[in-house]
C-alpha cells in the first residue's frame, strides 16, 4: 500500500508541476468571465509562458524522448520530480484541472457486461485520474472514439493522448492505421482497410470512422500501443507461466511454451504479431527454463485461412516437441478468441498433451496500470518538450 501511495503522490506532483508549467488551467478560463481584469489575465498568461519556457529547458535535460519513454516507471517518476520540482500539495488543492485527456482504447463492446475488460480499463482509468488526467474508456466494437473525445472536449482539454491497450503492437493490426490515419488525420498513415467514404472517412467492419477534428480542436498524440513484448507487459506471461507450473506440477525442461494469438487479415500484420508473441515467449523461456517457446497465430480475422494456419501451428508444435525431447505443451491464450478453441481441438485430434494457462487478464491488471502510467508520463514529457500543434505519434512508436 505504501508503494502505491508513493507512486500516486509523486505522479500527482509531477503532473501538477506540468500543469503549472504550461497548460492553462480552468481557473483562468472561468476567471475570464468573472472578476479578473484584462490586465491581470495578461499578467497571468505571461507568467505561464515564462514557466513553460523554464519547464521546456528542464525537460530538455532528459535528452532523447524515445529513450526516456523506455525507462522503468519509477525512473520516469523520479526524473519528473527532479526536472520539474514542485513544493508540495495535490491536484485538487489549487483548484487546477488538467489540460491533458487520455482515450483508453480497448477491443470490446460497452453494451454487454464486462465488454470492455474492466479489470484492465477501469484500473487504468482510475490510476490516471488520480494522477490528474481526464480519462475516458473507448471501445472497438462498436467504435466509441467520437463519444470519448467529445466528453474530454467538454472538460476543456488541450491535448488528448490515444492509449491503445490491446496486446497488438505498432505493426500488428490495421486498426493503428484507422486510428492514426483516419481518426487522427495524420496523412502518412491514412489508409482505409475497408470502404473509403470520401477523402477522410472510412467504413471498416461495419463502423464509420471520421476525423477527430470534426469533434474537437484538441491536439491528439498517439502513444506507442501495448505489445506482448513490452518490458512491463511481458512480465504478465512470466506470472502466467509460474502459476501454471505450480498448479500443474510442471517441469519446464520437458515442456514447450506456446503463446496463441488472434492473428491478422494482412500477412504483414500477422507476421508482426507472431514476432511480438515469440519475443515475449522467449523471455518467458529464459526466465523459466522451458525447452522451447514461440508464438503462433490462428488468423481469426480471415476464417478461410484458419483451416491452414491451425494445422501449420500444430505442425510447428509437434516438430518442437520432437526436436527438444519434450512431452507437454503449455498453451497460452495470449490474444486469441474462438481460434484458441480450434487450436486445442487440433492438438486433441493429434493426441498432443497440453495444459491451458490463464489469460492475461485479470492476472496482469497491475502490469497494465504500470504500462499505462509509463506511456502517459512519457507522452506528457513529449508534449511539454515539443508542444505539438498538429496530431502526431510519439517518437517511440516504432
Amino acid at each position: 500500500m505504501a508503494i502505491v501511495t508513493t507512486i500516486v503522490t509523486i505522479s500527482a506532483i509531477a503532473v501538477m508541476a506540468l500543469l503549472l508549467a504550461g497548460f492553462q488551467s480552468s481557473v483562468f478560463a472561468q476567471s475570464s468571465s468573472s472578476d479578473l481584469t484584462n490586465s491581470r489575465i495578461g499578467d497571468a498568461e505571461e507568467r505561464i509562458n515564462q514557466s513553460l519556457e523554464e519547464a521546456q529547458q528542464r525537460i530538455g535535460e532528459i535528452g532523447d524522448i524515445q529513450s526516456f519513454m523506455d525507462l522503468d516507471i519509477s525512473e520516469i517518476l523520479e526524473k519528473f520530480k527532479n526536472i520539474i520540482p514542485f513544493p508540495g500539495g495535490n491536484i485538487g488543492g489549487g483548484g487546477i484541472t488538467g489540460q491533458i485527456g487520455v482515450l483508453i482504447y480497448t477491443h470490446g463492446n460497452p453494451n454487454i457486461p464486462d465488454g470492455h475488460e474492466p479489470a484492465k480499463t477501469e484500473k487504468i482509468k482510475s490510476a490516471l485520474e488520480k494522477m490528474g488526467y481526464h480519462a475516458e474508456i473507448i471501445t472497438h466494437m462498436p467504435y466509441t472514439w467520437d463519444e470519448g473525445l467529445a466528453k474530454l472536449d467538454e472538460k476543456g482539454v488541450k491535448y488528448v493522448i490515444f492509449l491503445y491497450t490491446d496486446l497488438f503492437g505498432p505493426d500488428s493490426t490495421v486498426i493503428h492505421n484507422v486510428t492514426r490515419g483516419i481518426f487522427g488525420g495524420i496523412e502518412e498513415y491514412k489508409y482505409c482497410p475497408g470502404v473509403p467514404m470520401g477523402p477522410n472517412n472510412c467504413l471498416y467492419m461495419g463502423m464509420l470512422t471520421k476525423p477527430a477534428s470534426e469533434t474537437s480542436d484538441a491536439v491528439m498524440v498517439f502513444s506507442r500501443p501495448a505489445s506482448p513484448d513490452d518490458v512491463i507487459l511481458r512480465e504478465i506471461f512470466v506470472k502466467i507461466a509460474k502459476k501454471s507450473n505450480t498448479e500443474n506440477n510442471g517441469n519446464p525442461e520437458n515442456e514447450i511454451f506456446v503463446m496463441v494469438g488472434h492473428g491478422a487479415r494482412s500477412n504483414l500484420n500477422d507476421m508482426a504479431q507472431v514476432q511480438e508473441l515469440t519475443n515475449a515467449a522467449k523471455y518467458v523461456e529464459q526466465k523459466m527454463g522451458y525447452a522451447d517457446a514461440f508464438g503462433v497465430t490462428v488468423r481469426e480475422d480471415w476464417p478461410d485461412l484458419m483451416a491452414q494456419t491451425v494445422p501449420m501451428a500444430a505442425d510447428k508444435i509437434e516438430e518442437s516437441l520432437a526436436e527438444n525431447n519434450a512431452d507437454k505443451v503449455v498453451l497460452v491464450p495470449a490474444t486469441g478468441g474462438h481460434g484458441f478453441d480450434e487450436m486445442m481441438h487440433e492438438l486433441d485430434e493429434r493426441g498432443i498433451s497440453y495444459v491451458v494457462t490463464e489469460k492475461p487478464l485479470p492476472i496482469g491488471s497491475n502490469e497494465f496500470v504500470k504500462w499505462a502510467q509509463k506511456n502517459v508520463l512519457g507522452t506528457t514529457a513529449f508534449i511539454i518538450k515539443e508542444k505539438p500543434t498538429e496530431n502526431t505519434v510519439t517518437p517511440d512508436w516504432n
